[in-house]
């Protein structure tokens, strides 16, 4: 047997996937390894400590939704049963429940899905679990050569560059960081997705309490949903917030059969059209808003949903006695170009997640742009990798919609280290 190494960039819930599936593999005898490079600390976008999140918000799936499901028979039944005895959501909380009745406590209140910061746990149970060789620090470049891939690190202690080489395949994860999809000026009362939980202190210095400068949130995802919610929740049921995106809605998520069964049903999601496919996963995955929090945002008083698509955050003027300069929000929309005054704004439009592409070697970089990484993700292989076979494997779950609406998010995160690990027990044991 020709055993299998694969590098995972970021310590978040498909990383925990991949190694615990890769743990039950060699329990079974098949050697594959996956070794995980982490810039923070295990579920660092959800433990509320890196921004992203405050921890408190529960997340958008059920719990039972785990690094398992669904629990496939794909490297036999023998796998899929210690995926569930070892690594579900259950022997989690079973594991605790000696020390702290966690697992009752979590059935007697409604099986609710856990909050950020309880899931972060389960991911440090489960990577503690599986034996991954984590490594922290910041990921600086990939490269590949004869086959395989080297991945070059800034190790967290040492500060030195750090070299890990002979990688099969490379799988990058992670939200990205904040887009920057148009120009903004530079004030302390401007947050993004990623920093607004890690200014809090900052956002209760600035709210304001002029009750004609509303707050201005910028998306109409979960982040936005997210940020919005924290406000009512600290006092500002009645202040003035306008929420500005292309829809002029929240989608929201509920417990739906006929949603949820398309997450698992390959054969359906195949015989779908494009547009449909497309439209099912903006509407249900990236767009999603929990049915908790919206109901929450509901009882806001004056929350203004505002159709438009942001242009630019400038500084509009000095208003005499004042110690920081107006600012402005302009967007545009169907009747034309639009702005409004701001107090506190926030860019939420989303992540970057092709920031991944900063990493590469510039040959392979050039290759994408030159074919488009819209359209290679369009094409992403059945093992969630991109069409790109001149250089070694490289995964992009987050990226792969067109093979499943469930790959890129928590939905499905058993079946997604299935595809991305069936070529490399093919290979280990062919």
């Amino acid at each position: 047997m020709a055993e299998q190494n694969i590098a995972v960039i970021g310590a978040g819930p498909k990383a925990a996937a991949l190694a615990a599936k890769a743990f039950c593999l060699r329990q079974s005898g098949v050697p594959i390894t996956v070794t995980i490079f982490e810039r923070h600390d295990v579920g660092s976008a959800w433990s509320g400590r890196h921004g992203y999140t405050d921890g408190i918000q529960r997340l958008c799936t059920p719990a039972e939704r785990d690094l398992g499901y669904p629990y496939l028979p794909t490297f036999g039944s023998e796998v899929a049963e210690q995926m569930q005895a070892s690594f579900s959501w259950n022997a989690f909380q079973t594991a605790a429940t000696l020390a702290s009745g966690r697992y009752a406590a979590w059935v007697n209140r409604g099986r609710r899905p856990p909050s950020h910061a309880e899931f972060t746990d389960y991911l440090k149970y489960a990577l503690t679990l599986s034996e991954a060789p984590i490594h922290f620090g910041r990921v600086t470049g990939l490269s590949p050569a004869d086959g395989s891939w080297t991945v070059q690190q800034v190790d967290a202690e040492t500060r030195n560059v750090v070299e890990y080489d002979e990688f099969d395949a490379v799988v990058v994860t992670g939200p990205g960081p904040a887009t920057a999809r148009f120009p903004r000026v530079k004030d302390r009362r401007i947050f993004t997705g990623v920093d607004f939980w890690q200014r809090l202190v900052g956002v209760r210095k600035h709210m304001p309490r002029d009750a004609d400068k509303p707050i201005v949130i910028i998306g109409g995802g979960g982040t936005a949903a997210a940020i919005t919610a924290w406000f009512i929740r600290n006092g500002l049921r009645d202040h003035p917030i306008h929420l500005i995106n292309n829809q002029a809605m929240l989608f929201t998520r509920t417990t739906n059969f006929f949603e949820n069964r398309l997450f698992d049903d390959e054969e359906t999601w195949t015989a779908l059209a494009d547009i449909d496919r497309k439209s099912f996963t903006r509407r249900l995955n990236r767009g999603v808003v929990w049915e908790t929090v919206t109901d929450l945002l509901a009882d806001a008083e004056q929350l203004v949903l505002l159709p438009g698509k942001a242009k630019a955050i400038v500084h509009s003027g000095h208003r005499p006695g004042a110690h920081l300069p107006d600012i402005e929000v302009q967007y545009t929309n169907a009747k034309g170009e639009s702005a409004i005054d701001a107090g506190l704004v926030i860019d939420a439009t989303g992540f970057d997640m092709g920031a991944f592409q900063s990493l590469l070697p510039r040959a392979m970089r050039e290759a994408i742009e030159a074919a488009g990484l819209d359209n290679l993700t369009e094409d992403v292989r059945r093992d969630l990798s991109l069409p790109l076979d001149q250089w070694p494997k490289l995964h992009v779950p987050n990226l792969s919609e067109t093979r499943g609406p469930g790959f890129g998010s928590l939905m499905v995160l058993g079946a997604m280290a299935d595809r991305i690990l069936t070529p490399y027990v093919k290979a280990a044991t062919a």
